[in-house]
């Protein structure tokens, strides 16, 4: 499970977001105390009218009657807590939506049997893939510190004061989590960066500050774009619930492959050591056996090694009119071995998909959006080669532009952490170009190969 702990940063240092509780009951007002006691934070009635449908975002997107929310202390002032508050509303949707999900998908042993029954079976294996963490990060946990106020008629991410200093109050901190293997991120309002009022030299400080402890920090323009960045930290079943993906005949049968394959390769290895310790005083027998389990473990290591991309292609699939039907057209562009390969733009109005198909031992591909947005995508495998579907912007009334990273290297998390961190120092106006990213991997020894494409709004010539 991963577990999401979300902090409200203040010039006073972080806040934590301990739990949210749905209270179940519309007559009852929303509130937040500290520290689990009966005492009431500052921001408690600013907090219930920004759950209100009829005031705020919370109902109207996450849905839910009234909540407690507990704080780690009190917050007296300002409405920068309201973008850490929709973060941690997000996760917690999320969190019960994976373990309705995990519900639903779990197989009944007897199907004909009382209902009653399976429905108590259920309830005591209902698990959640994240959860929303209680504000005391572990190892291998996620913190997301964030400052913003929130239009709650248009959701845009408005400017708050202060920014800087809690920053700068947030650093020692951050510098704990970053040793621990904590990954850090930091959400701030685009705005603060144009009109925020802050001194260029405080500004200059806290943009030199943060990435340097390797804290990615992320200006964002509106919840739409927030949720799209956040979903891509949830595990598979959470970033692609509601999606309806039919995986082939062919990709599961591609799939089980390796499974019957390691189990004859166990096989194999417990068959030699019984024939091992049956025959150890048949010396010629045991030279003849070393040799084939040399000649077995070399073969195994080219099979594993012996891989190439020369076969790597990139497939756009068009509308043929206003469908994406049978009836629509494929091109196909080889990538190979190339080191960088730019796609042909295409119409985002016209387009259905688009696949990068690698060999079956190729570990991660990434993409970077325009928006400097980090993706892991996913893949199937069919006939042994990985096919890793680009997801199409939500945004398409301005033209995009990608970046695909295809590296034989697995990048960890603290490969992830510094890429972020590298990717929200560059300036607002720079895209994350070839030559960009590329720097960044040289710095790490990692070579990767780089596919990028651009997605037009109007048809491209």
């Amino acid at each position: 499970m991963l577990n999401i702990h979300i902090f409200i940063a203040t010039n006073k240092g972080l806040v934590a977001i301990q739990n949210i509780t749905d209270l179940q009951d519309n007559a009852l007002q929303s509130v937040i105390t500290i520290n689990g006691s009966t005492d009431l934070a500052t921001v408690s009635p600013a907090y219930h009218r920004f759950v209100q449908k009829s005031t705020g975002l919370i109902q109207l997107e996450f849905g839910g009657d009234s909540f407690r929310a507990n704080i780690s202390r009190n917050i007296d002032q300002g409405m920068s807590w309201q973008l850490p508050f929709y973060l941690a509303h997000l996760i917690k949707a999320e969190e019960v939506a994976s373990a309705v999900h995990s519900t639903v998908q779990m197989p009944s042993n007897d199907s004909a049997r009382n209902d009653s029954t399976n429905s108590s079976k259920q309830d005591t294996n209902i698990t959640s893939t994240i959860s929303l963490g209680q504000g005391q990060p572990l190892p291998g946990d996620v913190v997301l510190i964030a400052t913003g106020q929130i239009n709650t008629s248009s959701g845009a991410i408005e400017a708050v004061t202060h920014l800087p200093e809690k920053c700068i109050t947030a650093s020692a901190q951050i510098r704990l989590w970053m040793k621990k293997g904590i990954l850090v991120e930091f959400f701030v309002p685009a705005s603060s960066e144009v009109n925020s009022g802050v001194s260029k030299a405080n500004k200059a400080q806290m943009l030199k500050l943060l990435p340097d402890l390797d804290c990615a920090i992320y200006p964002v323009i509106d919840t739409q774009q927030l949720k799209e960045h956040l979903l891509q930290l949830l595990p598979v079943q959470n970033s692609e619930r509601g999606q309806n993906k039919e995986m082939p005949l062919e990709s599961i049968d591609a799939l089980t492959a390796p499974l019957e394959t390691h189990k004859s390769h166990a096989d194999d290895k417990s068959q030699i050591v019984i024939l091992l310790e049956k025959t150890k005083r048949h010396k010629n027998l045991i030279i003849v056996l070393l040799a084939l389990i040399f000649t077995w473990f070399m073969l195994e290591r080219f099979v594993l090694t012996g891989t190439s991309n020369e076969q790597m292609r990139f497939i756009s699939t068009i509308k043929s009119g206003q469908h994406c039907d049978a009836n629509a057209s494929s091109q196909v562009i080889r990538v190979g071995d190339q080191y960088v390969t730019r796609v042909p733009s295409v119409s985002l109005a016209s387009s259905c998909s688009m696949t990068l198909i690698t060999h079956e031992k190729t570990p991660q591909v990434w993409l970077v959006a325009d928006t400097k947005t980090l993706i892991e995508l996913s893949a199937i495998e069919i006939n042994k080669e990985r096919h890793w579907t680009i997801p199409l912007p939500q945004k398409q009334f301005v033209n995009r532009e990608y970046l695909l990273i295809v590296t034989e290297h697995y990048l960890d998390l603290a490969d992830l952490a510094a890429f972020k961190s590298y990717l929200s120092r560059l300036e607002s106006t720079q895209k994350p170009s070839v030559e960009l990213v590329a720097a960044f991997f040289t710095q790490i020894d990692v070579n990767p190969q780089y596919v990028s494409q651009q997605l037009l709004v109007a048809e491209s010539p």
